[in-house]
């Protein structure tokens, strides 16, 4: 299945199916209050195609808190990934999955994908900018540079929601491991808005 962010932001965006055009899923992150820490806080909500929510992320600053998929605490990245066997080397980070030890979560400066080690084929890839992949007559909403190209675990193991989860949080850390620019949530402007909201009114006479 090839699904494509209708936003340039991956968390905040809708992800159509480009066979039929019908949304997949939404993200949506919105600022969230909080104790005033100098860090802001903001949870990202993912909802299905037919708007059950799937999942959610809660963010202090741009580090992920506490992940939920679908009825699962998952916790924060060290809960998401086996991060005590991470593999570090020059230009590739491994991570083998949760849900299936042949299964590793794989990012290069150029790439992201789920690779299967048995049969060294990538179930999942996550393209952040693929102007070439075009591959639909059906209309498709939005304007977005991202493609997501998803293959469902053969034995169930592992939801889809979670295997988009943990790809956009492999991005982050690539972003980071490979001094590539960090993820930006939302302009000053929209943040400021978003704060303005949440301050208690002055009563006025």
């Amino acid at each position: 299945m090839l699904l494509k962010f209708t936003s340039q932001d991956l968390f905040d965006t809708a992800l159509v199916d480009v066979s039929t055009g019908k949304p997949v899923f939404h993200l949506r992150t919105n600022v969230v209050p909080g104790p005033s820490s100098g860090l802001v806080r903001r949870q990202t909500e993912i909802r299905d195609g037919g708007g059950a929510i799937v999942g959610t992320i809660e963010w202090l600053g741009r580090v992920p808190q506490d992940i939920r998929l679908l009825d699962e605490s998952v916790g924060g990245l060290v809960d998401l990934f086996a991060s005590d066997t991470i593999q570090f080397i020059p230009k590739e980070i491994s991570i083998p999955t949760r849900f299936d030890t042949e299964y590793i979560w794989t990012a290069t400066p150029e790439a992201l994908y789920l690779l299967d080690y048995d049969s060294d084929t990538r179930q999942a890839q996550l393209h952040t900018h693929a102007p070439a992949l075009k591959a639909t007559h059906a209309p498709i909403p939005g304007r977005g540079a991202a493609y997501l190209e998803l293959s469902p675990h053969p034995l169930g193991l592992a939801p889809p929601v979670e295997i988009l989860v943990s790809l956009l949080m492999l991005d982050v850390l690539r972003r980071g491991r490979f001094g590539l620019p960090p993820y930006a949530f939302a302009p000053p402007s929209r943040l400021q808005a978003a704060w303005s909201r949440l301050r208690p009114r002055r009563n006025t006479v």
